[in-house]
Formats: structure tokens, C-alpha cells, sequence
């Protein structure tokens, strides 16, 4: 095969890792020898080990690596962080060329595994390959080096864009096919931000309720500004993912202490939480793939800020009229030219559903 072909199946792999490696890019790995595949590897949950690990993890005898070739998404790591650095095991066991898609971007590595391999003999090829593995690295490298998260708006909604009635009823205006595949986008992010509106009218759990991927519910930020929430809720019930609480600077009351729920005061603006603050903050975190599926406000407001990189908007063939809830309230928005600018790249018939895929231009 290719190097070409070799590098799309780590491609694949990457893909694979997608919203579980947190805080940690997906990467996905291959090596081979004299034209066959030796083995294949990613990154697994929570960024350990990493892909090239995982890949030599599982060839037994390490002496058939001397003289491998090694095809990465990314660059090897350089540094030592939860593990040591990929570079000095790659040196070790000799493998005698390396092919990667992208240079890594993180200041701590960016080329100094590329020189580090040449230095040490190895043959390093830089491929610039394969569209969706520069957009995996390109949402690491923008939430690393400039602060900002991949955020998608996840909405479900009738065809005139109503997401509930006037009673805040929503079940189910979109069909259970629909439903599942929302289930899917929360696994593929890390976390996920939700106002109190939607946990006081709707006491939901916000899991991902799929076979075999109910261990990938996505960690949750929940803003309650005045602290009106009860522990009692569904969504505070699982114990296995971690759950932040922002709340109001000019709130004085004592926050609990407990081993999953993180409280995190943020600065109130005009009644509101500062919701470029919160991003910020989620970024610091290490969270890299965020999903919104807050309400009308929640959506307004990020996307006043510009911080929504992606829209995925559920349709149901079905029209509420005037006496419904928007999808989004109200952006203030009275000239042409300060509409919130998106591009179509995907729709998609789901039974008598319409799913359409906006990013931002």
C-alpha cells in the first residue's frame, strides 16, 4: 500500500478517539513492516497511553519493530507528561522511518520530536495529510493556543424552529432515530454546557444512553447562577463523571464539598454569567470538545459572542406556530449584515426528520 493509504487508516484511528482523550488530542497510529500491518493503535480514554504506545503495546516481541515504519496523525510527543515521551520509545526500539500528517503545534513538542528522530537516524516524512485529520489537530491546536474550545450547538426542534410549547412541552417533537443519533454527538465530545432551565422543567440525566457506549457520557457544566438547584436531580446521580457548577461572584452562600460536583463561581454581567469567561474556564481545564444543548438563552448568548463553531439542528416535519418556545431568543440582531454567518455542509433524511450541519464561516 501507500504511504497514502496507511495514513488514512490512522485516519480511522484517530477517529476512534474521539471525545475520550481529553485532555489530550486523538491520534491514531499504524506500524509497518515490509508492507504489512504489525499493529494498530489510538489513543485511549483520558490521553493513556497514547496511540503509538497503544500500537507497539501490542506487538509481543519488540525485537519485530527494528527497522518498522511508524505512520502517525501527529507528531510524537517530545515531553514528559502522564507518560513519557512517545519520541524516546520510537528511538529505542529502531524503528528506521516515521510518517507523519501534521507537525504537532503544542509549544511544547511543535517539530522537536521531528529533529530529535533525525538526529537519531530515523527517516521523518511530513505528509500535510487527510482533511479530517487536520481538523481533529486543528481543534487541539486552537483550544491549546488560543484559549478556545470546539463547541457545538445541538438543537432539536419543529420545522418552523420551535423547541418546546408555551407549557415547555417537548416530548418528543423529533423521532427516537433522531434521539439516538444525539446520543452519539455526546459521546463525541468531552463535555457538555447546560442551563438550569432545561434541569428544572425537564429532570434529564444528559448520559449517553447507547450499547456500548454508556461509559462515554461527557462531563457536564451546569450553569446555575443563583444556585437554585437540588442535588436530588437525575443529573447529579451519576457518580462516574465530573460535574462543575458555575455559579454567580456575587453569591455568598458556603458551596458543599463533594467528590464528583465542582463548584466554580464566574462573573456576572448584566444579570447573566459571563459566558466568555465560562469558555475560557472550560478551556484551562483541559476540555477541548464541548456540546451545548442548553435553551433559548444559552444558545443566544454563545452565539452573540461568536463562540459556536458548529450548529447540528435536528428538524421534525412538524410546524407549532407562534405559540411555541424559539430555538434561539433573541440576538438583538437589526441589520442584514449582523447576521450570524453559517455554512450548510451536510444534511441528512432521518425518517420524516431533517438533520443540517452548519460550521462557521
Amino acid at each position: 500500500m501507500s504511504e497514502k493509504k496507511y495514513l488514512r487508516i490512522t485516519e480511522r484511528m484517530a477517529l476512534r478517539a474521539v471525545g475520550t482523550t481529553y485532555p489530550n488530542p486523538p491520534v491514531g497510529a499504524v506500524i509497518v513492516k515490509n508492507d504489512e500491518i504489525l499493529s494498530r493503535g489510538w489513543t485511549q480514554r483520558k490521553g493513556v497511553p497514547h496511540a503509538e504506545i497503544h500500537a507497539i503495546n501490542q506487538i509481543k516481541n519488540k525485537r519485530d519493530i527494528e527497522g518498522a515504519h511508524l505512520y502517525c496523525t501527529l507528531e510524537p510527543c517530545s515531553h514528559e507528561g502522564k507518560t513519557p515521551a512517545c519520541v524516546n520509545k520510537i528511538i529505542d526500539l529502531k524503528f528506521s522511518k516515521v510518517i507523519i500528517s501534521q507537525v504537532d503545534k503544542n509549544p511544547l513538542v511543535n517539530s522537536n520530536s521531528v529533529k530529535k528522530l533525525r538526529s537519531a537516524g530515523i527517516k521523518v516524512v511530513i505528509k500535510n495529510f487527510g482533511a479530517q485529520t487536520r481538523n481533529l489537530n486543528n481543534v487541539f491546536f486552537k483550544s491549546l493556543n488560543n484559549n478556545k474550545p470546539f463547541i457545538t450547538l445541538k438543537i432539536a426542534s419543529t420545522a418552523d424552529g420551535k423547541i418546546a410549547t408555551n407549557l415547555h412541552e417537548s416530548k418528543w417533537i423529533t423521532n427516537s432515530v433522531s434521539r439516538m443519533m444525539g446520543h452519539k454527538l455526546r459521546s463525541l465530545n468531552e463535555c457538555m454546557i447546560v442551563g438550569t432551565g432545561t434541569i428544572r422543567k425537564d429532570n434529564p440525566v444528559l448520559d449517553c444512553r447507547l450499547d456500548g457506549l454508556d461509559d462515554r457520557s461527557p462531563d457536564l457544566f451546569i450553569l446555575d447562577r443563583r444556585l437554585i438547584l437540588k442535588r436530588d436531580l437525575k443529573i447529579f446521580g451519576n457518580k462516574n463523571r465530573k460535574i462543575y457548577v458555575l455559579y454567580s461572584d456575587k453569591i455568598k452562600k458556603k458551596t458543599p464539598k463533594l467528590k464528583n460536583i465542582k463548584y466554580i463561581k464566574i462573573k456576572e454581567v448584566k444579570y447573566m454569567l459571563d459566558i466568555e469567561t465560562i469558555i475560557k474556564k472550560i478551556s484551562n481545564l483541559g476540555y477541548m470538545r464541548v456540546l451545548v444543548e442548553g435553551g433559548a438563552k444559552l444558545s443566544a448568548s454563545l452565539l452573540n459572542k461568536n463562540q459556536i463553531d458548529k450548529i447540528t439542528w435536528f428538524r421534525a416535519s412538524k410546524i407549532m406556530g407562534n405559540s411555541g418556545i424559539n430555538a434561539i431568543s433573541d440576538l438583538n440582531i437589526v441589520k442584514i449584515n449582523h447576521l450570524k454567518k453559517f455554512k450548510l455542509i451536510n444534511t441528512k433524511t432521518i425518517d420524516n426528520d431533517q438533520l443540517s450541519i452548519y460550521r462557521k464561516k
